[in-house]
């Protein structure tokens, strides 16, 4: 087996059923220095425990829990990321946090006086100020590999998530900060297909401008019972068992695979074996699972560099 006791791994989000299974397959490969970021201390040990049970692991396994990470809250996130050990740099960096917002209308976050869309922060700017922060004291080593979370809903999935389209600097902008006029009815799974197809654009200019680290936008395509589905508690009871429905026919008609499967993928890609730096890796055209495949060329609006500027000049906000 491959040496890998030497590099450090950062993972957010790491409660969730993804993050959870993706390590225990680091440590099957040999990867045993893991800080898992999360948002409450006592979720995060739980999970630490169900991943101790689950592995072998020898005595010199270093998985630690750090509390604090809140993808809602920059302050919060900025704190949490002091408490970390910084005798050492991170090597490998997942960007796993991210929640649906169940809800029948749009909901926001304000940040020094700026509207920011729910969604769109939970699933990419809280992941943009944690990559900030570490930057800022030192902690990514020179060479780091940097996975965000990705989904097939920035290029559309058919029947369940539109194909996010913008055709403009303005229109885009006008989602994030929701003052476009003429935002459509607000519908979760889109939200969601939006905000990943902004992650894909992140994912693009950092890798442009920062380019010895490897920085990777990476589906294991669509995975049943991952923590964004937690959202659902929010909804009346009618709405979740119809949410509940879908996904649960998805999984049985073979269109969305295990927790357990995922991460063993997500595993894969954090180990460098998928992935170059600027690319976006998800299921091929048409399907929800199978054959890796690049992303851009399923929805064009991910090449266009003036809206990949644009994100870039509205997160500037969170650089001060």
């Amino acid at each position: 087996m491959e040496n890998n006791t030497n590099k450090r791994i950062l993972i957010t989000g790491a409660n969730g059923a993804m993050a959870k299974e993706t390590i225990k397959h680091l440590i099957k490969h040999g990867y045993n220095n893991i800080v898992m970021a999360v948002r409450t201390k006592h979720k995060g040990e739980i999970a630490k425990r169900e991943i101790l049970q689950s592995v072998k692991s020898d005595q010199t396994l270093r998985l630690v829990v750090i509390d604090g990470f809140d993808m809602n809250h920059p302050e919060k996130i900025t704190a949490a990321v002091q408490k970390l050990d910084k005798t050492e740099p991170f090597d490998i960096v997942f960007l796993a946090a991210g929640f649906a917002v169940f809800s029948d209308n749009y909901e926001s976050i304000t940040y020094k006086n700026t509207q920011f869309e729910k969604t769109v922060f939970q699933n990419l700017i809280g992941s943009h100020i944690v990559y900030v922060q570490l930057k800022r004291i030192g902690l990514l080593s020179k060479t780091a590999r940097i996975v965000l979370a990705g989904g097939e809903g920035a290029r559309g999935i058919s029947g369940m998530i539109k194909k996010p389209r913008f055709e403009s600097k303005k229109s885009l902008m006008g989602y994030i900060h929701l003052k476009s006029e003429s935002l459509p009815k607000y519908n979760p799974m889109n939200a969601i297909g939006v905000s990943k197809f902004v992650g894909g654009l992140w994912v693009k200019k950092l890798a442009e401008i920062e380019p010895d680290f490897e920085v990777v936008w990476f589906s294991p395509g669509l995975t049943s019972g991952s923590s964004g589905s937690s959202g659902l508690k929010n909804l009346p009871r009618v709405k979740q068992t119809v949410f509940n429905l879908m996904f649960g026919m998805m999984n049985f008609i073979g269109q969305s695979q295990s927790p357990q499967k995922g991460g063993e993928k997500y595993a894969d890609c954090l180990m460098g074996n998928v992935g170059k730096s600027g690319e976006l890796i998800g299921a091929p055209k048409g399907k929800t699972l199978g054959k890796y495949t690049e992303q851009t060329p399923l929805n064009t609006d991910l090449e266009k560099i003036e809206l990949r500027e644009a994100l870039w000049d509205s997160l500037k906000i969170f650089d001060a």
